[in-house]
């Protein structure tokens, strides 16, 4: 069963942190997840991505961990709406 789709359903950033939800598909259903990423350039012409955090992104990656769970309860709503 495939598990990874190409593209995420929605980002969102605040500065360097940002938060992908990634609609999959498992052995019970269709569900959605998140993956976060902090942004950094590696040259003038070349970023790098990492999943490790500083201390000063914490209000970032709250921010963004709200507005993902916020967009996955609007999913599974309108889901659940569509499913009735």
């Amino acid at each position: 069963m495939e598990n990874e789709t190409k593209k995420p359903v929605q980002t969102f950033r605040e500065g360097a942190v940002g938060v992908s939800v990634w609609k999959r598909n498992g052995k019970n259903g269709e569900f959605f997840e998140y993956t976060l990423s902090r942004s950094y350039k590696k040259s003038e012409e070349e970023a790098g991505y990492a999943q490790s955090f500083r201390e000063d992104n914490e209000q970032a990656l709250v921010s963004v961990v709200g507005q993902a769970a916020a967009f996955i309860r609007e999913q599974n709503e309108k889901e659940k709406e569509q499913a009735a």
